[in-house]
């Protein structure tokens, strides 16, 4: 997969900092476009939220939320500004030669849901900084993950790389589907750069692994001059989730690649196990496929 856009969903809070260094770096890594996109709500939900109504009906209660919307958004565009400037990233100029990368602020009002389905949607990768523990579904990441249908970065909030270089060792959380697969073939410019590729397979319950299906993605990578090694992960008495994200630790992961799984059609509260507690514990980066 080349990596031509890149789009990076910023609130303008300190703790999404190392998300958009991480964008600027792969922007300049790969020559690609940067789009980023501060998005605003609409003061009518607030209004919702508290049984108002209308918040046009309401001219203080717009007031606030309007004042609020332009105190973040003047904030995330001076941060994109110093960034850019540093990075040495070309602001939205349409006339810059294709050899070189650049970028652009966008912000737009609405219902943030909808906003980041519709605009991930047309980029090759989203990069979102990762929300904290008690944050787990921001207002981003579920429609990123499921309803654009293009591989989405969590970037906690800890600087861990500096360049895309740095991603030497990459872990993959592997099971056989399709959400794994895409994952792999969506990370496939990581993992060809990566000095170590591990393959993580967890052995819980007392489930063997399914070491044919390991073999076979092993000679998939292989296919792509990866050499991987195969990890069997037993369990024990943790969930699967944590003894992974152990193990990817005890590696020192640079990038944990993974599948996004959800249960039923109530995905925010029914996220899969394994995903469930990487977005909530991950303090590595994730790169998802649904």
């Amino acid at each position: 997969m080349s990596i031509q856009s890149i789009l990076c969903i910023f609130g303008g809070a300190e703790s999404e900092l190392n998300a958009v260094n991480t964008a600027f770096i792969l922007g300049k890594s790969h020559t690609a476009h940067l789009r980023f996109l501060h998005i605003s709500v609409d003061p009518n939900s607030y209004a919702g939220t508290y049984g108002c109504g209308d918040a046009y009906a309401y001219p203080d209660l717009r007031d606030v939320a309007d004042k609020e919307n332009e105190v973040r958004m003047q904030k995330a565009k001076k941060n994109i500004e110093t960034l850019a400037a540093q990075y040495q990233v070309l602001l939205e100029s349409p006339g810059s030669p294709a050899h070189h990368s650049t970028a652009c602020f966008a912000h737009l009002t609405g219902n943030p849901e909808t906003i980041v389905a519709e605009e991930g949607r047309l980029c090759d990768l989203i990069v979102i900084g990762r929300p904290g523990k008690h944050a787990l579904y921001h207002d981003a990441v579920i429609p990123a993950l499921f309803d654009t249908g293009h591989p989405v970065m969590l970037v906690p909030a800890q600087k861990k790389s500096s360049k895309q270089e740095d991603y030497k060792t990459v872990v993959i959380n592997w099971k056989s589907s399709s959400e794994a697969a895409r994952a792999i073939y969506n990370a496939m410019p990581f993992l060809e750069i990566a000095e170590k590729v591990f393959v993580l397979t967890a052995s819980h319950n007392g489930k063997i692994y399914d070491i044919e299906a390991e073999t076979a993605l092993l000679a998939y990578l292989h296919t792509h001059n990866i050499h991987a090694q195969g990890i069997a992960v037993t369990t024990g008495s943790l969930d699967a989730g944590e003894a992974l994200l152990a193990k990817a630790r005890d590696l020192k992961a640079d990038l944990l690649v993974m599948g996004a799984y959800f249960h039923t059609r109530l995905r925010e509260l029914m996220l899969g196990g394994v995903s469930n507690y990487m977005l909530k514990n991950a303090d590595i980066p994730l790169f998802l496929s649904h």
